[in-house]
């Protein structure tokens, strides 16, 4: 195995790891907090983390452009450009450390605007500066954690964060559970973050020892400094609005509802998120290899082969999205948190049928990136920006003046999204593909359909056979929310080219798999 190929195994495993640790500790972290500290607190955490969210804004994208901008000159070995990039980033992320602690500090009389809770203001402000703090010192230590990144050794920054993220869970726990102490496991993490940062500062410093030498001096070329700032205010503009759509619900729902529906929501959000990473993203991993695909075929053959993959995607987010459908409430209600936890299933509903509209085009997204087309006309960036703008617009109209609450705020995600999806097409069909965008919108509306119908069958079926028995329940809607969804496809796409392709391709692979266990 080759060099390369290790270090990407190793990112791979080292991910993967991180991952599983992740999703566990945050998983017994959550239920000790709710049994312990109590919805107000759990729900507290989550709007300081979206405020903190937003204040990081201000890093503009600028460790991406960093990031990338350091490929080459690793690759070649230019020591001394590699030496100037990084004492540009660590200049950039002073300044912007600066400006978050200061913007941050005059945010602090604005909380209650924010916070609707029976909690001390200034204990709510003691939590708030605890994680400003958390936020301002990475900009000094982490951005080191970059050049490992760009010289594929990502295995490093994941391994001693998956650490951190074991030990200081475990401490958090037995701290909450002992003396109940939320402030205390908040200096904990901030800690050991700190000492985390620092460890991967002084690794890079040694893996990398022209950082810290002082007779090596280098310049960064003007083509490399102009790229930098172009990606820098595309990205800047990609962040804006990824955070006015995903990133401002936690503030609203506390605004125009309460911490504990913060808290409730905080739940939904961690077990969407894994089955997500775990199902949807699968897509962005396989851009490279559609990158490939493009360079030698041509526009009819691409097309075919988007329409096979768009399929694929249709039925991995369909599958995940019922299971959601008709499992998260009887998960977090039953088995994890409590009753006390959970939306109504209209709001669930709503919930997923936004997780849905968000990944059912990761197979158009992955062709766009592989294509290059992030802004084939000058006004395709700001559609981004439009997106988020209009999420905000419609969540607060629908969630103060038609006094819909969360619902309001819910379905103002849903038209938002929409935008993302109609740009996503029009960008594919009529650079990519060269074909009208009207095609995109008949499958769309199609593969919409028959997921609606099957997630309304899945749901009904599983209602009427609902017992007392919760592990029975789990069982039964895992196998609900699978057969169903099975049988319609099967017979709306068993003759279709798409499900044929498929068909035989796992064929093909039982196949090997089986003339493999016969050679043993």
């Amino acid at each position: 195995m080759s060099n390369r190929k290790k270090m990407a195994v190793m990112n791979v495993f080292s991910a993967i790891m991180y991952y599983v640790a992740n999703s566990i500790i945050g998983f017994i972290n959550r239920k000790v907090f709710t049994v312990y500290l109590g919805s107000e607190l759990l729900g507290l955490n989550g709007l300081v983390v979206s405020v903190i969210s937003m204040l990081s804004l201000l890093e503009l994208g600028v460790a991406s452009s960093i990031g990338y901008s350091l490929y080459k000159p690793l690759e070649e070995k230019n020591y001394g450009e590699v030496k100037a990039i990084m004492q540009l980033f660590s200049r950039l992320y002073r300044y912007i450390g600066i400006a978050v602690a200061a913007i941050g500090l005059v945010l602090i009389p604005f909380l209650p605007f924010f916070v609707k809770t029976t909690i001390d203001q200034n204990y709510v402000i003691a939590v708030y500066l605890i994680f400003l703090l958390d936020a301002v010192l990475s900009y000094f230590l982490a951005y080191r954690r970059t050049i490992i990144v760009s010289a594929q050794k990502d295995y490093i920054n994941k391994n001693a964060d998956t650490f951190l993220y074991i030990v200081t869970g475990i401490l958090q726990i037995i701290i909450i559970c002992v003396w109940k102490s939320y402030i205390a496991s908040l200096v904990v993490k901030l800690i050991f973050t700190v000492l985390n940062n620092l460890y991967l500062y002084i690794k890079a410093g040694k893996m990398f020892p022209y950082l810290n030498d002082k007779n090596l001096h280098g310049k960064i070329e003007k083509e490399v400094k102009d790229k930098i700032v172009y990606n820098v205010k595309a990205l800047f503009v990609i962040k804006i609005a990824s955070y006015c759509v995903v990133g401002t619900d936690n503030i609203l729902l506390s605004a125009f509802a309460d911490l504990t529906a913060v808290a409730i929501y905080s739940g939904y959000t961690l077990i969407i998120g894994i089955i997500n990473n775990l199902f949807n993203r699968s897509f962005g991993y396989i851009t490279a290899n559609i990158g490939n695909y493009l360079i030698g075929h041509n526009k009819e053959e691409i097309y075919q082969f988007y329409n096979k993959l768009n399929f694929l995607n249709y039925l991995i987010t369909s599958y995940t999205s019922i299971a959601l459908l008709v499992l998260l409430n009887e998960f977090i209600g039953k088995v994890w948190l409590g009753e006390d936890y959970v939306f109504p299933m209209a709001a669930v509903a709503v919930l997923v049928f936004n997780n849905y509209l968000r990944f059912c085009t990761q197979a158009a997204e992955a062709f766009r990136s592989a294509a290059g087309l992030y802004s084939p006309k000058p006004f395709v960036k700001y559609i981004a920006l439009l997106e988020g703008g209009v999420n905000l617009v419609v969540s607060v109209a629908l969630a103060y003046f038609a006094k819909m609450g969360i619902y309001g705020i819910f379905l103002g995600t849903s038209v938002s999204t929409t935008i993302s999806i109609a740009s996503i097409a029009w960008i594919n069909y009529r650079f990519l593909f060269e074909k009208e965008v009207h095609f995109f919108y008949l499958k769309f509306f199609w593969y919409m359909l028959w997921a609606i119908i099957s997630g309304c069958v899945s749901v009904l079926l599983f209602k009427n056979l609902y017992t007392r028995n919760v592990l029975f329940n789990i069982i039964l809607g895992l196998v609900v929310s699978f057969v169903i969804p099975l049988g319609v496809n099967y017979l709306v796409f068993g003759r279709s080219a798409e499900w044929r392709y498929f068909i035989d391709m796992l064929k093909g692979i039982f196949h090997k798999v089986m003339q493999k266990v016969k050679k043993q």
